[in-house]
């Protein structure tokens, strides 16, 4: 009697096709498959994917000229508290440490370069406590839309 090959048998034994019941996360413009579907595992809400959109608009304003973060109208709303950057800066530095190395390093690497345009197009408050974190200790105007 002829012996069954190894692959006929695995191939028995596994119930079929394997079929995704959700379709996968849509990428992050400017993250790779793999750091996007990290951010997508670590907040399935996208408010990540969300905040790293609004810091970028911000920062791609055109002009030289000095920009200057607005505090939101209702920070209390989860759409409307990204409408103030620092808000949004606060939401992926709350990220970062809850992805795996090396999505956290290439986020990381993101938010560095944008960092860098951050720091160059405001100016520090001297104004603001210390204990705050960076971003939070520029100089601001008013609320956004008023």
């Amino acid at each position: 009697m002829p012996r069954n090959r190894p692959g006929a048998l695995r191939a028995a034994a596994t119930p079929g096709p394997r079929t995704r019941l959700v379709p996968p996360p849509s990428r992050i413009p400017g993250l790779s498959a793999r750091t996007s579907l990290a951010v997508h595992r670590a907040d399935p809400s996208g408010t990540t994917a969300s905040a790293l959109r609004a810091y970028r608009a911000f920062l791609a304003q055109p002009g030289r000229r000095p920009l200057h973060p607005r505090a939101s109208v209702c920070p209390a709303c989860p759409g409307c508290a990204l409408d103030d950057v620092r808000e949004a800066r606060d939401v992926l530095a709350g990220t970062v440490p809850l992805l795996p190395p090396r999505p956290r390093a290439e986020l990381s690497r993101t938010l560095a370069a944008l960092d860098r345009r951050y720091r160059l197009r405001t100016l520090p408050d001297p104004r603001v406590d210390g204990t705050e974190p960076w971003w939070r200790r520029r100089l601001a105007e008013g609320a956004e839309g008023w």
